[in-house]
């Protein structure tokens, strides 16, 4: 497999997606979509009929807060507002800190999210708990294409894909031939002080790598990562900065945030390592609170439908729709969902192990936070 990928090739396959799905014809949305009832119909999918999509679009916006990458929540915002006519206003932050917002203000009473998308089995589950969310109403054509596996709480909340961690290196400073590969690689003294990785509760993301890590790989190859003295960040986002930047050489990334810092023309190529890489659910709900209940039902239809789920298999993330293809990086391909690549816990072993691998973790690296 060719582990690299254009730039430019990825930037126009995912605007060719964009374009083809979400030509615009005004402010009103894509009136191509809209059948002779005026319900909205998307690859043959009903997303809302015509009094939803009528109250959605004269609340006019919705405000979504999310801890997924800023480049491919954007994507996604603007494809659904082409597709419909709805602003959707983004409020994003790293996981653990969108938690704590979410949670302050819902305990206020001023929770400003109409819905919301967040990493994290033990996040996900003290939000819900707070009665943050309400079972958002699918159309029968988007439930019935999801997978049983994607629906939690009686609909209360779904996973809406799962995004894959794995590394990447600046291809301004290591050269092809002599990149690393697999994950074994990175305890090569040769990158000591070259390598970036992301504090262990910064997220699901990085609960579910260090699940991985010590799973498949072992404590031998954690201690031996850490010999190599790593640069600790508190966030993917802040460390794929880093890497863009040059400031490592080497970081542990999750391939979607990974390629959309490369269409934004940062010099990073992503490996695809022998031993896999872990996969962790980004879950999705709408607000009991929500200002804009019709919008936010019509945008979480979208993103879970085959169109929504398309975009974000373009992207480079896991689809948990039957209808949607196998994720790609540009012209690059990931392996099949149930391929030993994909290395996926339960969400009763992640909150299971969550706080034993935490303390493992930051025993090993040293890390007080």
């Amino acid at each position: 497999m060719n582990r690299t990928s254009k730039a430019g090739i990825a930037v126009a396959a995912v605007a060719t997606l964009l374009l083809s799905a979400c030509s615009s014809s005004g402010g009103g949305g894509n009136e191509e979509y809209v059948n002779e009832n005026g319900d909205l119909v998307i690859d043959g999918q009903l997303i809302a009929d015509a009094a939803l999509l009528e109250e959605a679009q004269s609340e006019g916006s919705l405000t979504f807060y999310t801890g997924g990458s800023e480049v491919s929540e954007q994507q996604a915002a603007d494809a659904f507002t082409e597709a419909t006519g709805i602003d959707v206003e983004i409020v994003r932050l790293a996981p653990n800190k969108l938690n704590e917002r979410i949670l302050s203000e819902q305990a206020a009473g001023q929770l400003a999210a109409d819905v919301i998308r967040i990493s994290g089995e033990d996040l996900i589950s003290g939000i819900s708990e707070a009665g943050t969310f309400t079972p958002v109403e699918l159309t029968d054509d988007v439930a019935g294409s999801l997978f049983d596996t994607a629906k939690f709480e009686d609909g209360m909340y779904y996973s809406s894909f799962d995004r894959v961690y794995s590394f990447g290196y600046n291809n301004q400073i290591i050269d092809e031939a002599d990149a690393p590969q697999n994950w074994a690689d990175l305890t090569d003294p040769e990158w000591s002080g070259k390598i970036g990785i992301v504090q262990v509760g910064a997220g699901g993301s990085t609960a579910a790598l260090t699940r991985f890590q010590f799973a498949e790989l072992g404590d031998e190859w954690m201690e031996d990562l850490a010999a190599n003295k790593p640069r600790i960040y508190d966030s993917s986002a802040a460390l794929t900065d880093g890497l863009a930047r040059g400031e490592i050489s080497i970081g542990a990334v999750p391939i979607a945030t990974a390629y959309s810092a490369e269409l934004d023309g940062a010099p990073i190529t992503i490996a695809m390592p022998e031993e896999g890489a872990a996969a962790y659910p980004f879950y999705l709900g709408q607000t009991e609170s929500a200002s804009h209940p019709a919008a936010a039902q019509v945008f979480v239809n979208w993103l879970l439908s085959n169109n929504g789920q398309a975009l974000a298999a373009s992207l480079g993330d896991y689809p948990v729709s039957e209808g949607a293809p196998t994720p790609t990086i540009g012209d690059v391909e990931l392996p099949a969902a149930d391929s030993d690549f994909v290395f996926r816990a339960s969400l009763e072993e992640s909150l299971d192990n969550l706080e034993s691998d935490a303390a493992k973790w930051a025993d090993i690296f040293g890390y007080t936070g």
